[in-house]
């Protein structure tokens, strides 16, 4: 499913009414009756509900008008608080207003009266919905309509959102100042970027996506850049697995993970990789380290290597691995590889040198922010997957200026190195050299844990060494990992899950994404 702007839903819109024949009075009416039919599904006993409407002047306030008809012909007790003088509303807005006035429903300019008499009609509504601004922010909200939201949002009262709760910027999450708490935001078309960006991901509540009627060859534009990771979009980019086959037909992974302490990372990367469906996976690790690695490691094999004083792989171990690297369908560089000054001129001319795709992670992209120009010679497909610490010592910019534009960053890191970049959180993206852009949607805080990435990149070696390009790898990557976690969740909790639990759920992961189909011979 597309993710858009609000300059991009204004523009659908806009097309809709001037390509096909529709009205802007038709989408709204559409609009209205699908938030109305939602509104019943998620309110069973919607009809003995005191429901209040704080209505705008704009289209999100016609928006609120035509589902204050229908609750009104609906039997439910309503109130419409206006957030302009009646007749400043102009428009389709208006026209709908003027059809819910002549049909007795109850309007109150708040303008009109003491903010004491609004809060006390709050307090004695059961329902509250939102129609003041949607995507029509400008600015931080101001003067009265910050007032009424500072109360609502205070009043500890269910808040239904349409398309996008007031104050939150629909194209970055950025809450700048009063915005509404909802509980449940309708949103309409398409979701909004803003409704799945933290911060504003904790302002929408749950999300619903209603269809208005909006032509489906607008909704699936490829110019719109921006998606949500789905199931059915993971499912299609599964590498195919003949039944005739053997461990070589499913790729062979080269793993260079691991120094002294940092075992458990190299674990759970090449751990990760053979439980994804590659046939052979490789561990480089020092040579000192090398016997731990035996004991840990049974289906991965292991490989010691030249090492430095400081027990981490060192420069003279360049020569066997880029002969070793000739063999194999993947590199994947960098859990708990170290940041000493050896090592780190190691992943540098091996990820320069590099003729086979390569993921690279944690200390690697570390060892990159000495010289970001290595990812323009690199010929090789490449992926890195940095968290945002990480991107910002990438870039030389500060951790907050990384989370306030995450996904204009991670794009445009991606199309200046021509690159497939992930850019790892609660709400994941990832980007490609044309600058499509994928967002994975997570709500679990035990994916937050130490290994949890080296997971991760485990996955995303093993989908490319099975043949999938590297942008469908990290995208298919990044969902069953965070299905994983969501496995391990149900059984270790939030809490309690560490990074070897997420592991365990990862062939489960797979299982419920496959379709298994049984022949009766």
């Amino acid at each position: 499913m597309k993710v858009v702007t609000s300059q991009q839903i204004r523009e659908i819109d806009r097309k809709a009414i001037e390509e096909n024949n529709l009205s802007g009075l038709t989408l709204m009416e559409n609009a209205g009756l699908r938030i109305f039919q939602s509104l019943k599904n998620i309110y069973p006993d919607l009809r003995l509900k005191k429901v209040i409407i704080f209505a705008g002047s704009g289209n999100n306030g016609g928006d609120g008008f035509v589902v204050a008809r229908h609750l009104y012909n609906y039997g439910v007790k309503v109130k419409v608080f206006l957030l302009a003088s009646f007749n400043k509303i102009k428009g389709e807005a208006g026209e709908n207003l003027n059809i819910i006035d002549k049909m007795g429903v109850e309007l109150i300019e708040t303008e009109t009266i003491k903010l004491e008499e609004i809060e006390g009609n709050i307090q004695n509504s059961d329902l509250i919905i939102d129609a003041i601004l949607g995507t029509g922010l400008q600015g931080k909200v101001t003067g009265l309509k910050a007032k009424i939201i500072d109360l609502l949002n205070i009043a500890g009262k269910e808040v239904v959102a349409i398309d996008v709760p007031s104050g939150l910027n629909a194209d970055t999450g950025k809450i700048e100042g009063p915005c509404i708490k909802a509980t449940h935001t309708i949103t309409l078309a398409l979701p909004k970027i803003g409704l799945l960006l933290f911060p504003g991901a904790n302002y929408a509540g749950k999300v619903t996506v209603e269809d208005i009627g909006i032509p489906p060859y607008l909704l699936t534009n490829k110019k719109l850049k921006t998606n949500i990771v789905t199931q059915k979009t993971v499912k299609s980019l599964l590498p195919f697995r003949a039944t005739y086959s053997h461990k070589g037909s499913f790729g062979k992974v080269l793993i260079l993970a691991g120094s002294v302490g940092m075992t458990g990372a190299a674990y759970l990367v090449s751990e990760a990789a053979i439980r994804s469906g590659t046939g052979i996976v490789i561990l480089g690790i020092p040579r000192s380290l090398n016997p731990i690695m035996e004991v840990k490691l049974t289906e991965v094999m292991t490989l010691p290597l030249a090492e430095t004083e400081k027990q981490s792989l060192g420069e003279d171990a360049e020569e066997t691995i880029l002969k070793l690297m000739k063999d194999f369908s993947v590199l994947g560089i960098g859990p708990g590889i170290s940041r000493q000054l050896e090592t780190q001129r190691l992943v540098r001319k091996i990820i320069e040198k590099s003729n086979i795709p390569l993921v690279i992670d944690a200390d690697a992209i570390y060892a990159l922010s000495e010289d970001t120009t290595i990812l323009k010679k690199v010929k090789a497909p490449l992926v890195i997957t940095p968290h945002p610490g990480e991107i910002a010592k990438l870039i030389n910019m500060g951790i907050d200026y990384i989370l306030d534009n995450q996904l204009n960053i991670t794009r445009e890191i991606a199309q200046e190195f021509g690159i497939v970049v992930v850019l790892k959180g609660a709400r994941t993206i990832v980007a490609n050299k044309e600058g499509e852009v994928y967002i994975n949607i997570g709500d679990n805080s035990g994916m937050a844990t130490a290994g949890s990435g080296d997971v991760l990149t485990g996955i995303i070696c093993s989908l490319i060494a099975q043949e999938a390009d590297s942008f469908s790898a990290a995208i298919a990557g990044v969902y069953i990992h965070s299905l994983a976690g969501n496995l391990a969740r149900d059984i270790k909790g939030e809490r309690g899950m560490i990074a070897g639990d997420i592991l365990s759920q990862v062939p489960q992961a797979f299982l419920n994404l496959e379709d298994t189909v049984i022949s009766n011979m």
